[in-house]
This record gives structure tokens, C-alpha cells and sequence, in this order.
């Protein structure tokens, strides 16, 4: 959740950019739900979280992250090459460039992804600073994402911001301890996998024919939601050029025609 170190109220544009009401480069709130929904040049910092169940609770370390490009639909932003053992000044993090990720099989990538504008997802303790000019940097590396034609992009959540500040610290300085707690995962992965083939084996061994019919298939499966018609009439579909609507329903609804055809 987003917290002001500052007292301001909730609703006070200083509270979400960290400056005065007055300052020019003020970041200005759009989306209620993402919570860093504002302007390119906003700078934010956040607790670390352990990677894994079996980490040290409490990292006691803070990374940084900066908003570099926004668009109708998703916001990028680059984290900070900086750790920090509290939340740190605007001005200490304005020293530090953008963070690469080295970790594991990783060969140096920029930590620059997206977020989606409704995606609601927070970093513990994530607190403003306040704003500051993109350096040329964080330019070149938003542009991709800004661009119509973007190519190599990375789209997440905000915590993929966490994982990268806390994955890189202890890949430099608690590598081998790093090492074992992903062996762990693995493992328990790879046991759980082993159980779950059983249990299907197990059940297709007694599954009968009336049994599988008094089942509702795909009981678990979240629902798609319908794929978007075409916007505009006469928008070629399967072939067909007719202005949209005129060959009756759309989709596989009963009473519906075959795609491609009227």
C-alpha cells in the first residue's frame, strides 16, 4: 500500500508525488488502483520481501524504482542499481543508474518492465520521493515501450521490482545461500509434480465411463472473457466484408453462423 513518510492527506496530490502542491514537476494520479499511475519521472521506494519460504524473515533493505513512460494502457518503469538500509532521499537515489540483472541465467538485461494501469498489485512499504528529470538512460530504455512497434519488452507486476532488488543483492553478497533455497523450490516442485502424476494415474486407473459423465468438465477453469469484435464496420472477418452486426450474431452462440461465413 502507498505511504507518505510525510503526513499529508491521502487525497492531497503531495501525498502521491512527495513534493509541494506547487511544484511543477508534481506527478499526478490517474488510476485509483495502480498506485504508481502518474507521470514519467516519479520516484518511489519500496521494502524488500525474502525470496523464498525458506529466506531470512525481514530483509531489512529498500530498493528504488522510477516511472519512465505511461501510456493509455500500461506504465514501465526502471529500478535502481541501489540498496538501501532505510527509505532513502530522492537525491540518493538520483546517483544510481538503472539496475541489471545478472542473477542466475540472467546476462546483464536492464530491469525495465510494464504494468498494466488497472493492475492493482503494490511493494511493501512503497513510498514516494518525489520526481525527477529521466536521464538519458531511462529514456532510451522507455522508448520501446512507448512505441507502436515495441520490440523486447518485459510485462509484470510490481513485485517482479522486488524480486529483482532483493534477487540481485544476494546474488553478489548471499550467493551459495541463494542457491540453496532455489534448490529447494525445485525440489519441492518436483515432488509435488511426482504427486499430482500419481493422483492421476491413480484416478484413470478406477475412472469409469458414468463417472466421467456426472462430472463437470473443466470445473476449475477461470472463464475467458469473449474475444473483442471488430470496432469498425466492414473490417474484413474470415472473409467476410459485410459491415459488422449485418450477418447476425457474432461468436459461437447458438443459432450463430460459422466464422467466415453470412
Amino acid at each position: 500500500m502507498l505511504t507518505d513518510p510525510h503526513g499529508w492527506p491521502p487525497d492531497c496530490p503531495a501525498a502521491v508525488t512527495g513534493r509541494p502542491y506547487s511544484d511543477p514537476m508534481a506527478a499526478t494520479k490517474r488510476s485509483p488502483k495502480s498506485p504508481v499511475d502518474v507521470e514519467p519521472g516519479a520516484v518511489f521506494a519500496f521494502r524488500t520481501s525474502p525470496l523464498h519460504p525458506d529466506s531470512p524473515p525481514g530483509t531489512g533493505r529498500f530498493g528504488a524504482l522510477a516511472v519512465v513512460a505511461r501510456t493509455p494502457e500500461v506504465i514501465a518503469v526502471a529500478v535502481f542499481d541501489g540498496v538501501w538500509d532505510r527509505v532513502p532521499a530522492l537525491e540518493a537515489v538520483r546517483e544510481h543508474r538503472v539496475l541489471r540483472r545478472r542473477r542466475f541465467a540472467h546476462t546483464g538485461r536492464p530491469a525495465v518492465f510494464a504494468c498494466g494501469v488497472d493492475d492493482p498489485t503494490g511493494l511493501t512499504g512503497l513510498t514516494a520521493l518525489g520526481t525527477a528529470p529521466l536521464t538519458a538512460e531511462q529514456t532510451q530504455l522507455a522508448a520501446p515501450y512507448v512505441s507502436t512497434r515495441s520490440v523486447g519488452t518485459s510485462f509484470s507486476t510490481l513485485a517482479l521490482a522486488d524480486s529483482d532488488v532483493e534477487g540481485e543483492w544476494r546474488w553478489e553478497h548471499d550467493r551459495e545461500a541463494l542457491l540453496r533455497e532455489q534448490e529447494a523450490v525445485e525440489e519441492r516442485r518436483r515432488l509435488a509434480a511426482e504427486a499430482e502424476k500419481e493422483r492421476y494415474a491413480a484416478r484413470l486407473a478406477a475412472l469409469t465411463w458414468e463417472q466421467l459423465l456426472a462430472e463437470t468438465p473443466f470445473e476449475r477453469w477461470t472463464p475467458s472473457p469473449p474475444f473483442p469484435r471488430p470496432r469498425s464496420g466492414g473490417r474484413p472477418y474470415g472473409g467476410c466484408t459485410r459491415p459488422a452486426g449485418s450477418c447476425g450474431t457474432w461468436g459461437r452462440n447458438p443459432g450463430s453462423p460459422p466464422h467466415g461465413g453470412c
